[in-house]
């Protein structure tokens, strides 16, 4: 399948690699089809959720883990119901990142997790209830 991409222009892509949403992303609730574009060895880094709707859509995202090692937000399984999660395992859980002129002063919204149920490729976006976790969180703090 091809799809017209931000990043990359028109790409080929399988179709088992589409990431669906049942809402979409907040503020994007009528897109629900992506992909994850990026280095498939080094997932966990700076990576591309791109829409597979709209090729002008795309987020920048990483696994909080990856510069926030301590992240661990407290989701219940019942939150993620619409996701068909039989185990936390099978989720890969990614922030949505703002990428500034001064790269150096990016940030991760840790409030609001992208999760991916990687046995579906079923998504959501869930907003914690945890204030620990900021919308703008610093990516590069102590680095």
């Amino acid at each position: 399948m091809e799809i017209k991409t931000k990043a990359y222009g028109p790409l080929t892509i399988e179709p088992t690699d589409i990431i669906t949403f049942q809402r979409g992303p907040i503020g994007f609730e009528d897109k629900h089809k992506f992909v994850l574009l990026g280095n498939p060895e080094v997932i966990e880094t700076l990576v591309w959720l791109q829409s597979v709707e709209d090729e002008e859509l795309a987020f920048v995202v990483a696994q909080p883990r990856f510069f926030r090692p301590d992240y661990n937000p407290s989701v219940h399984l019942d939150e993620l119901e619409e996701l068909d999660v039989k185990d936390e395992a099978d989720l890969l859980v990614y922030s949505i990142i703002t990428v500034p002129a001064e790269v150096n002063k990016m940030t991760a919204n840790l409030r609001a997790p992208v999760v991916i149920n990687v046995k579906n490729n079923r998504a959501g976006q869930i907003v914690l209830n945890d204030d620990r976790y900021k919308i703008k969180e610093p990516v590069f703090v102590g680095k």
